[in-house]
Formats: C-alpha cells, structure tokens, sequence
C-alpha cells in the first residue's frame, strides 16, 4: 500500500467512525505540531464538518500559535483560539491543598492538568456540536505512552496510531503541511522550551528504528523500554474485578 492509499483509506476509515458514532462531523485541538497538522488535513478530505480548536496556556509559544493558524488556514479548517489559562489557574489555585510541595516532576503534574483541561474543552465543543474528538497520537507516542492518560489519550478515534513519527512526517509532506511544521521539533509545550525527545532521553528515529524491528543502541534501547514498561495502564481500559457470583 502507497502512502497516498494509506491516506484515502485513513479518509474513508475516519467517516465510519463517524457514522458509527451517530456524529455529525469532528472535533479536534491543532496545536501547530505536525501530528495534528497532518489529523486536520485528513479530517478535510472527509467532507464533514470540522471544528479546529487551539488551546493555548501560559507555556504555549507565540509560534506554536501562529504554526496553528497556519496549518488551520492551509487546510481550509475552522479554527477558534480560547485560552486554557483562566481555567488553569483557577484549578491550581483552588485545589492548591491537593498538591504537595515536595512531589516529583511538578512540571509533569502541571503539564497534564493543562492537557486534561484541553480535554475537557474539546469534549464540550464536541457534544454542542454532535461531534468526535479526534486525537492526534502516532505509534511511537503510543508504544512509549508519550501522551498523558485521560488527557490528549482521551479521545474517540485515533488515525495515526498505526504510523511510526517519519511517517507521519512523510504523509504531512504528502498532504502539504506548512514547512514550518515540518521543520520544528516535535514538542508537546507542557513547559517553556520543552522538547519531547530531550524529556525521553531518546530521539524519533530511535524510535522508529526499534518499531521497523531493527536493532538500536543500548540506551535507546534502555529508554524505550523504560517508557513502555511505565506505561502500560495508558494502553488499556481501566481493569474490572470478576462478576460476583451469586
């Protein structure tokens, strides 16, 4: 299969899950990376209705937001900018009692409040919409768990997820993502200058490597299997105790 069939087949995979949804159109958050530059120029070959939604908070840059626009533009996709900021600060600060002062990673721990309040608000827009969200992980962020749990994972349908990262590079050249986005670093903006290869210690095409079954060093290795092995509960529905009988 061509990378071109791929793409019609992911079009024609995308209205079914629609339909079998009952949805009028789709739902999905553009944050002016090439995931989900690539998400929304699928979702337009579609011919259903779609909502861009971009969510900036404090720690989104300037040209995250302008890649944004741009990609939403080149697509010919509707796109609304809200702020995720007034909604973040005021969650942080009236469960301030919640969190502890010597917890790990505090970025982490702010970083996904900001991903499951984009969460929140695509859901709402989807269902004032009678619409699907749409998500945007690949299958590198999937094997690793690169995404945050009921955060950008929480979503109904997930068309990348069966494509390595240089893949959905290829197929964003395919469908002409802005070169901007195709030339800036892969970054989920949880924090100021984050990058997601450097907060995984392994690069995209370490990755790939690995996911094509090739050999790859010792510490991608170590890094990948670091990943994975966290993560498993990301990649299942939550576990059920047996049925008590009776």
């Amino acid at each position: 299969m061509t990378l071109q069939q791929y793409a019609d087949y992911l079009v024609e995979w995308l209205e079914q899950q629609r339909h079998f949804y009952g949805a009028k159109g789709y739902v999905i958050g553009i944050s002016g990376g090439i995931d989900s530059a690539v998400v929304v120029n699928l979702l337009m070959k579609t011919g259903a209705p779609v909502q861009g939604l971009i969510l900036p908070s404090d720690t989104t840059s300037a040209q995250d937001i302008a890649d944004a626009y741009a990609v939403a533009e080149s697509a010919g996709c509707a796109v609304i900018e809200a702020s995720i900021s007034p909604s973040y600060r005021t969650f942080m600060q009236s469960m301030q009692p919640l969190f502890r002062d010597d917890a790990e990673r505090q970025n982490v721990i702010a970083g996904n409040v900001q991903a499951r309040l984009r969460m929140i608000t695509l859901y709402a827009a989807a269902q004032n919409q009678q619409a699907i969200v749409v998500g945007t992980d690949n299958a590198a962020e999937w094997h690793t768990g690169y995404f945050t749990k009921y955060g950008d994972g929480g979503v109904d349908v997930v068309p990348l997820v069966q494509l390595r990262k240089e893949q959905v590079f290829e197929l964003g050249r395919l469908l002409g993502v802005p070169q901007a986005v195709l030339d800036k670093a892969p970054s989920a903006g949880l924090w100021q200058g984050q990058t997601d290869e450097d907060e995984m210690g392994v690069s995209y095409a370490e990755i790939d490597a690995f996911l094509r079954g090739e050999t790859v060093s010792a510490q991608a290795q170590k890094q990948i299997d670091f990943w994975y092995n966290r993560s498993h509960h990301k990649r299942m529905l939550a576990p059920a105790p047996q049925k008590m009988v009776e």
